[in-house]
Protein backbone atom coordinates (compact mmCIF):
# COMPACT_ATOMS: atom_id res chain seq x y z
CA UNK A 1 0.00 0.00 0.00
CA UNK A 2 1.61 3.14 -1.31
CA UNK A 3 1.43 6.21 1.51
CA UNK A 4 2.50 9.62 0.97
CA UNK A 5 5.56 11.64 -0.85
CA UNK A 6 8.35 11.46 1.08
CA UNK A 7 10.74 12.99 -1.64
CA UNK A 8 12.42 13.36 -5.13
CA UNK A 9 15.42 11.59 -6.19
CA UNK A 10 17.60 12.22 -9.15
CA UNK A 11 14.93 10.33 -10.94
CA UNK A 12 12.08 9.46 -9.49
CA UNK A 13 9.87 10.06 -6.84
CA UNK A 14 9.99 8.25 -3.23
CA UNK A 15 6.59 7.39 -1.19
CA UNK A 16 6.78 5.18 2.35
CA UNK A 17 4.50 2.35 1.73
CA UNK A 18 3.39 -0.35 3.68
CA UNK A 19 4.31 -4.21 3.16
CA UNK A 20 1.08 -6.00 3.65
CA UNK A 21 2.70 -9.56 4.30
CA UNK A 22 5.01 -7.86 7.16
CA UNK A 23 3.45 -5.23 8.36
CA UNK A 24 6.66 -3.36 7.97
CA UNK A 25 7.33 0.33 6.92
CA UNK A 26 9.04 0.65 3.66
CA UNK A 27 10.10 3.40 0.86
CA UNK A 28 9.14 2.56 -2.76
CA UNK A 29 11.09 4.99 -5.97
CA UNK A 30 8.59 5.28 -8.71
CA UNK A 31 9.10 6.09 -12.10
CA UNK A 32 6.02 5.95 -14.23
CA UNK A 33 6.31 4.05 -17.78
CA UNK A 34 4.61 6.52 -20.65
CA UNK A 35 3.38 4.99 -24.06
CA UNK A 36 4.92 7.15 -25.83
CA UNK A 37 8.35 8.09 -23.57
CA UNK A 38 10.17 11.77 -24.22
CA UNK A 39 14.12 11.22 -24.29
CA UNK A 40 13.76 12.49 -20.21
CA UNK A 41 11.27 9.70 -19.32
CA UNK A 42 13.32 6.96 -20.88
CA UNK A 43 16.22 7.84 -18.76
CA UNK A 44 14.61 8.40 -16.03
CA UNK A 45 13.22 4.23 -16.64
CA UNK A 46 17.05 3.22 -17.88
CA UNK A 47 18.25 5.09 -14.16
CA UNK A 48 16.05 2.97 -12.07
CA UNK A 49 16.58 -0.05 -13.87
CA UNK A 50 20.22 0.53 -13.26
CA UNK A 51 19.74 1.93 -9.91
CA UNK A 52 18.24 -1.90 -8.58
CA UNK A 53 20.76 -3.42 -10.66
CA UNK A 54 23.33 -2.05 -8.44
CA UNK A 55 21.32 -2.12 -5.21
CA UNK A 56 20.38 -5.25 -5.49
CA UNK A 57 24.05 -7.23 -4.68
CA UNK A 58 24.80 -4.35 -2.14
CA UNK A 59 25.08 -5.25 1.89
CA UNK A 60 26.62 -2.45 4.14
CA UNK A 61 25.16 -0.76 6.92
CA UNK A 62 25.83 2.62 5.19
CA UNK A 63 24.18 1.38 2.25
CA UNK A 64 20.40 1.75 1.97
CA UNK A 65 18.84 -1.33 1.70
CA UNK A 66 17.33 -2.97 -1.28
CA UNK A 67 14.26 -4.93 -1.10
CA UNK A 68 12.95 -5.42 -4.58
CA UNK A 69 12.05 -4.36 -7.55
CA UNK A 70 8.93 -4.32 -9.43
CA UNK A 71 7.75 -3.75 -13.08
CA UNK A 72 4.55 -3.59 -14.06
CA UNK A 73 2.40 -1.81 -17.46
CA UNK A 74 2.44 2.20 -16.41
CA UNK A 75 4.83 2.02 -13.06
CA UNK A 76 8.51 1.03 -12.41
CA UNK A 77 9.37 0.42 -8.29
CA UNK A 78 12.02 -0.41 -6.26
CA UNK A 79 11.17 -0.95 -2.66
CA UNK A 80 14.51 -0.26 -0.59
CA UNK A 81 14.30 0.16 3.59
CA UNK A 82 12.56 3.08 5.17
CA UNK A 83 15.18 5.56 6.72
CA UNK A 84 13.10 7.89 9.27
CA UNK A 85 14.79 10.45 9.92
CA UNK A 86 15.13 12.25 6.44
CA UNK A 87 18.42 13.31 5.01
CA UNK A 88 21.07 15.13 5.65
CA UNK A 89 20.19 17.74 3.80
CA UNK A 90 16.76 18.18 5.05
CA UNK A 91 18.30 17.95 8.47
CA UNK A 92 20.86 21.14 7.66
CA UNK A 93 17.64 23.18 6.46
CA UNK A 94 15.74 22.20 9.65
CA UNK A 95 18.55 22.54 12.11
CA UNK A 96 20.81 24.54 10.92
CA UNK A 97 24.85 23.76 11.06
CA UNK A 98 25.82 20.25 12.82
CA UNK A 99 27.99 20.37 15.81
CA UNK A 100 31.71 18.73 14.64
CA UNK A 101 31.07 15.66 16.52
CA UNK A 102 27.85 14.88 14.63
CA UNK A 103 29.68 16.41 11.59
CA UNK A 104 32.67 13.57 12.00
CA UNK A 105 30.28 10.30 13.27
CA UNK A 106 28.31 11.28 10.47
CA UNK A 107 31.73 11.74 8.00
CA UNK A 108 33.47 8.62 8.76
CA UNK A 109 29.80 6.51 7.91
CA UNK A 110 29.90 8.51 4.82
CA UNK A 111 33.75 7.42 4.13
CA UNK A 112 32.49 3.66 5.46
CA UNK A 113 30.19 3.21 3.17
CA UNK A 114 32.06 5.10 0.15
CA UNK A 115 35.10 2.34 0.86
CA UNK A 116 32.55 -0.70 0.36
CA UNK A 117 31.02 0.88 -2.60
CA UNK A 118 34.80 1.43 -4.35
CA UNK A 119 35.79 -1.83 -3.32
CA UNK A 120 32.78 -3.16 -5.40
CA UNK A 121 33.75 -0.95 -8.19
CA UNK A 122 30.90 1.26 -8.23
CA UNK A 123 31.41 5.13 -8.24
CA UNK A 124 28.09 7.38 -6.44
CA UNK A 125 28.67 10.36 -8.74
CA UNK A 126 26.34 12.31 -7.01
CA UNK A 127 26.93 12.02 -3.38
CA UNK A 128 25.37 15.37 -1.89
CA UNK A 129 23.34 16.02 1.62
CA UNK A 130 19.97 15.26 0.05
CA UNK A 131 21.40 12.04 -0.66
CA UNK A 132 22.54 10.61 2.60
CA UNK A 133 19.76 8.93 4.49
CA UNK A 134 20.63 9.06 8.21
CA UNK A 135 17.77 7.00 10.85
CA UNK A 136 16.66 8.80 14.57
CA UNK A 137 19.77 6.97 16.03
CA UNK A 138 21.80 8.70 13.82
CA UNK A 139 22.98 5.93 11.12
CA UNK A 140 24.14 7.44 7.65
CA UNK A 141 23.29 5.56 4.32
CA UNK A 142 24.56 6.30 0.94
CA UNK A 143 21.36 6.30 -1.53
CA UNK A 144 20.18 7.61 -4.65
CA UNK A 145 22.41 5.55 -6.95
CA UNK A 146 20.68 6.38 -10.33
CA UNK A 147 23.50 7.80 -11.99
CA UNK A 148 26.08 5.20 -10.17
CA UNK A 149 28.32 3.27 -12.42
CA UNK A 150 30.40 0.46 -12.64
CA UNK A 151 33.57 0.56 -13.14
CA UNK A 152 36.23 -2.00 -14.61
CA UNK A 153 38.82 -0.85 -12.47
CA UNK A 154 37.98 1.41 -9.91
CA UNK A 155 41.33 3.56 -10.47
CA UNK A 156 41.14 3.57 -14.50
CA UNK A 157 39.99 6.36 -16.08
CA UNK A 158 36.76 5.27 -17.42
CA UNK A 159 34.40 8.16 -17.90
CA UNK A 160 34.10 10.69 -20.26
CA UNK A 161 30.36 12.24 -19.25
CA UNK A 162 29.46 15.30 -17.35
CA UNK A 163 27.48 13.92 -14.80
CA UNK A 164 26.56 14.51 -11.14
CA UNK A 165 25.13 18.11 -9.52
CA UNK A 166 27.39 20.93 -9.93
CA UNK A 167 28.26 22.37 -6.59
CA UNK A 168 29.31 19.11 -6.04
CA UNK A 169 31.25 18.65 -8.25
CA UNK A 170 34.94 17.81 -8.71
CA UNK A 171 36.99 19.74 -11.39
CA UNK A 172 37.78 16.66 -13.26
CA UNK A 173 34.26 15.53 -14.04
CA UNK A 174 32.98 19.36 -15.03
CA UNK A 175 35.50 17.97 -18.49
CA UNK A 176 36.02 14.99 -18.11
CA UNK A 177 37.10 14.68 -21.46
CA UNK A 178 39.94 17.29 -21.39
CA UNK A 179 41.21 15.85 -18.32
CA UNK A 180 41.28 11.91 -19.60
CA UNK A 181 37.99 10.84 -17.91
CA UNK A 182 38.09 10.72 -13.79
CA UNK A 183 37.76 7.83 -11.46
CA UNK A 184 36.29 6.85 -7.72
CA UNK A 185 38.06 10.44 -6.75
CA UNK A 186 35.10 12.25 -8.09
CA UNK A 187 33.28 10.77 -5.00
CA UNK A 188 35.79 12.33 -2.39
CA UNK A 189 35.97 15.62 -3.61
CA UNK A 190 32.27 15.35 -3.14
CA UNK A 191 32.72 13.85 0.97
CA UNK A 192 34.07 17.33 1.57
CA UNK A 193 31.53 19.20 -0.05
CA UNK A 194 29.05 17.53 2.03
CA UNK A 195 31.29 18.30 5.28
CA UNK A 196 31.61 21.91 4.41
CA UNK A 197 28.04 21.89 3.70
CA UNK A 198 27.57 20.09 7.75
CA UNK A 199 30.43 22.84 8.93
CA UNK A 200 28.36 25.65 7.39
CA UNK A 201 24.82 24.68 7.31
CA UNK A 202 24.70 25.72 3.71
CA UNK A 203 25.42 24.59 0.35
CA UNK A 204 28.89 24.20 -0.96
CA UNK A 205 29.32 27.46 -3.23
CA UNK A 206 26.58 29.54 -1.47
CA UNK A 207 25.24 32.46 -2.88
CA UNK A 208 27.39 31.35 -6.83
CA UNK A 209 25.09 30.46 -9.78
CA UNK A 210 26.00 26.98 -11.23
CA UNK A 211 27.90 28.97 -14.41
CA UNK A 212 30.19 30.60 -12.47
CA UNK A 213 31.10 27.51 -10.49
CA UNK A 214 31.85 25.46 -13.37
CA UNK A 215 34.09 28.09 -14.96
CA UNK A 216 36.05 28.36 -11.61
CA UNK A 217 36.25 24.49 -11.06
CA UNK A 218 37.13 23.82 -15.32
CA UNK A 219 39.99 27.05 -15.32
CA UNK A 220 41.27 27.05 -11.66
CA UNK A 221 40.01 23.46 -10.14
CA UNK A 222 39.27 25.72 -7.30
CA UNK A 223 37.18 23.95 -4.42
CA UNK A 224 34.45 25.26 -3.08
CA UNK A 225 35.73 28.65 -0.33
CA UNK A 226 34.81 28.38 3.47
CA UNK A 227 33.13 31.54 4.92
CA UNK A 228 35.24 33.97 6.65
CA UNK A 229 33.59 33.71 10.09
CA UNK A 230 34.43 29.38 10.02
CA UNK A 231 37.00 28.71 12.21
CA UNK A 232 38.24 25.21 11.46
CA UNK A 233 41.08 23.20 13.55
CA UNK A 234 44.47 22.23 12.13
CA UNK A 235 43.06 18.37 11.67
CA UNK A 236 39.75 19.94 10.23
CA UNK A 237 41.41 22.32 7.30
CA UNK A 238 44.31 19.58 6.61
CA UNK A 239 41.09 16.94 5.97
CA UNK A 240 39.53 19.51 3.85
CA UNK A 241 43.07 20.05 1.73
CA UNK A 242 42.79 16.10 0.97
CA UNK A 243 39.64 15.82 0.05
CA UNK A 244 39.93 18.52 -2.21
CA UNK A 245 43.40 17.57 -3.59
CA UNK A 246 43.27 19.32 -7.18
CA UNK A 247 45.26 16.55 -8.27
CA UNK A 248 43.06 13.41 -8.09
CA UNK A 249 46.15 11.02 -8.07
CA UNK A 250 46.92 13.42 -5.14
CA UNK A 251 43.33 13.16 -3.31
CA UNK A 252 43.18 10.67 -0.20
CA UNK A 253 41.23 8.13 -0.80
CA UNK A 254 37.84 6.98 1.68
CA UNK A 255 39.58 4.52 3.17
CA UNK A 256 42.94 7.16 4.18
CA UNK A 257 40.72 9.51 4.79
CA UNK A 258 38.48 7.23 7.37
CA UNK A 259 41.52 6.97 9.23
CA UNK A 260 42.01 11.05 9.20
CA UNK A 261 43.13 12.52 12.65
CA UNK A 262 40.33 15.05 12.49
CA UNK A 263 37.48 12.38 12.72
CA UNK A 264 38.94 10.99 16.35
CA UNK A 265 35.28 11.15 17.99
CA UNK A 266 35.39 12.30 22.19
CA UNK A 267 35.35 9.18 24.06
CA UNK A 268 31.89 8.33 25.07
CA UNK A 269 30.41 10.55 22.84
CA UNK A 270 26.51 9.19 22.00
CA UNK A 271 24.53 10.56 19.15
CA UNK A 272 21.21 12.58 20.84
Amino acid sequence: IRGDLIGEGSFGRVYWALNVTTGDIIAVKQVEVARNPSRHEKASVEALKFESYTLKDLDHPNIVQFLGFEESTDHLSIFMEYVAGGTIGSCLKAHGRFNDEVTKAFTRQMLEGLEYLHSRGIIHRDIKADNILVDKSGVCKISDFGISKQAQGIDGRAFTEMRGTVYWMAPEAVNPKETDGYDAKVDIWSIGCVVLEMWTGRRPWYGEEQYPVIFKLYNNKLPPPVPVDLILSDEAMDFREKAFARDPKERASAAVLRSHPYLVMKPGWIFK
